[in-house]
Parts: structure tokens; C-alpha cells; sequence
């Protein structure tokens, strides 16, 4: 039964539309125009874009963050960079997949309050019906990164169109059930659930990828508690994610107070490497900065700050990290 009701719930997040129960970091307002703020000066002609794709193996979806080209009509440009045959050189040496199949084009796009409606020509439908929900996440995520789009809707040859993975396409596609969807082990009753966003590390080479994921949740009113412990719970086993969280670590105690969040846990944590400090920072920060009103987080080991060598950078609070996940 249990594995059932996890296939409707992912079934339901790409088809149905509903309302967020998680009281989460909320979107900016979105703004009518497609129409963006020049770079600055230092990066003149280049906009700084994340482009949601696949990793090799096409189970979760990574923000990759890049440098483009700058030129009108960016929002049908960026999904030319998410195409096969068209993905920046350096995110395709990192082994990421293009969202798109090869040859597909944007035949146009429309924006009337805050709906994309995307035009592809009918190669968009050459993908395989199993990366279906990817394909349309990635879409999903890429297009509303953009202030002035909220959800898409998809047409192929300007006709609505069975997509491959018969996935309904009635009603736009909004992020409003999350990227990377799982469930967590002590969920069996989704009448009563929520969803929070977890932040896991993927290597690719020899960089470290920040993947959110989002987890659906027992409804709980100790939310500062529950992200504390589906973060030290890990990745699921089957996805190529990885924490940087010893498993053996407890959680001591956590809390908040004025946009802080004071995370003491208690065990052996041995960082060996400032990589290995950045992971378990960035990591932190992420997570918990997704949570409305929160900035920044002080992490205490043992009651004391973690224990470091002294070639080792890791300050006393942090906040969410600038610029991560970038390929240049």
C-alpha cells in the first residue's frame, strides 16, 4: 500500500495543481515583461543563468549555475542551452544531460501575467517517456528562475499534445510541489503531510553540487526539529546524492532566535579538509535558510564550535552561500 500512495503523490505533483503547507522561504513578486536588468559592468554581456538538469543518470535534477551570453528573448535562449548539441562546454565535461532532445526548437513564447506559454516544435517529444518528470521539472525550474514567469504552459506545433509519459498538459506547471520529490521513511498517511527542502552534494569531477530535494514530511509543529533530523537522516540510499553530516552525529538541540538558527549536535565530527568544511557548511545553510525569516546558522559540536585544524576556515555563523553551483 505504502508504495502505492508514494506513486500517486509523485503522479499528483506533475498533473494537479494544490496549496503549500510548509511556511517556506516565499518567492519574490513576480514582475509583467520578460525584459531583465543589464549585467553589470564586470560582466558585460554575460547573464548570470541556472539551467535545472539531469545528472548522468537521469534521477535527480541539479541547479547549475552559468555565465550567458546576454541578447533579447534570454528566456528562449536559455532553453537553447538546455538542448543536446547546445549545453556550455564546461557543464557537459561535469557529465550533466541536456534537457532537450536533440534538434528540438522554441517556436515561440508568449507572457501574460506571469504564464509562459512555450511553442516547441514536435522534437521536444523524442525524449524517453521514464525522464519525463525531469524533463518537465527542469522546464519548470529553468523558466520560473525568470522574475517575470510564475508557471509554463506547454504546446507542441502550437497544438496542446500527448507528451510521451501521457503526463496531463489541461493546466500550467508551477514549482509548487518542489524539486526532487521523495518521501520520508516514517510517512504512511499522506492526509497529513508537509513538504520540506533538504540540501544533499553530488560530485561531478572534482567539484561538489548543492542538490535540493524536497521530502514530504508528518505535519509536525517542531519544523526546526524535523529539518534538523531529515537532514541528518541523509539522501535516500538509491540516488547518487551524499551528505557531509557524519551518520553517527545526534542532535543535542536546535532552535531560533531573531533570523538565527542555533543547530548543537553532539558526537565525533572530524572534518579533514576545508572541502569537507565548505560541504557541511554550505550544506547547513542552505537547508535552513529555506525556512522563512531565517539568515543565518551557528553550529556548536559538544557545545563548542567544531573542532578544526588551523588551515581550516569555518566561522562561528554563516549564512547561505553566493554564487553556488557555478560553472564557469
Amino acid at each position: 500500500m505504502r508504495k502505492e500512495l508514494i506513486i500517486l503523490l509523485l503522479l499528483c505533483c506533475i498533473i494537479v495543481s494544490g496549496c503549500s503547507l510548509l511556511q517556506q522561504k516565499k518567492e519574490p513578486p513576480r514582475q509583467e515583461g520578460d525584459r531583465l536588468p543589464q549585467p553589470p559592468e564586470s560582466e558585460l554581456n554575460l547573464r548570470e543563468t541556472i539551467l535545472y538538469l539531469p545528472e548522468e543518470n537521469w534521477q535527480v535534477l541539479i541547479p547549475v549555475r552559468v555565465y550567458l551570453p546576454w541578447e533579447e528573448g534570454i528566456a528562449k535562449a536559455t532553453l537553447r542551452y538546455c538542448t543536446e548539441g547546445n549545453l556550455p562546454t564546461a557543464v557537459a565535461a561535469l557529465g550533466f544531460q541536456p534537457l532537450l532532445p536533440l534538434d528540438t526548437n522554441v517556436l515561440g513564447i508568449s507572457l501574460h501575467n506571469g504564464l509562459a506559454r512555450i511553442d516547441f516544435s514536435k522534437d521536444f517529444l523524442n525524449y524517453p517517456r521514464e525522464n519525463e518528470r525531469l524533463v518537465l521539472n527542469g522546464l519548470i525550474y529553468t523558466l520560473t528562475e525568470f522574475a517575470s514567469i510564475n508557471a509554463i504552459e506547454l504546446l507542441v506545433e502550437n497544438q496542446k499534445a500527448a507528451l510521451p509519459g501521457d503526463t496531463a498538459t489541461d493546466n500550467p506547471f508551477s514549482r509548487e510541489f518542489g524539486l526532487n520529490l521523495e518521501v520520508s521513511a516514517n510517512v504512511d498517511d499522506f492526509a497529513e503531510t508537509e513538504r520540506i527542502t533538504l540540501y544533499f552534494c553530488y560530485q561531478a569531477g572534482e567539484r561538489i553540487f548543492y542538490v535540493p530535494v524536497t521530502r514530504v514530511v508528518k505535519k509536525t509543529e517542531e519544523l526546526l526539529q524535523t529539518v534538523a533530523e531529515e537532514l541528518l537522516a541523509g539522501p535516500l540510499s538509491n540516488m547518487p546524492l551524499f551528505s557531509a553530516l557524519p551518520p553517527a552525529i545526534k542532535i543535542h538541540s536546535v532552535n531560533s532566535a531573531e533570523g538565527k538558527v542555533s543547530l548543537h549536535l553532539a558526537g565525533d565530527m572530524m572534518v579533514k579538509d576545508q572541502l569537507a568544511a565548505d560541504c557541511l557548511r554550505h550544506q547547513i545553510a542552505l537547508t535552513f535558510t529555506e525556512l522563512e525569516g531565517i539568515s543565518t546558522v551557528e553550529l556548536l559540536v559538544n557545545g563548542k564550535e567544531p573542532a578544526m585544524n588551523s588551515e581550516i576556515n569555518f566561522p562561528s555563523s554563516f549564512g547561505r552561500p553566493k554564487r553556488w553551483n557555478l560553472v564557469e
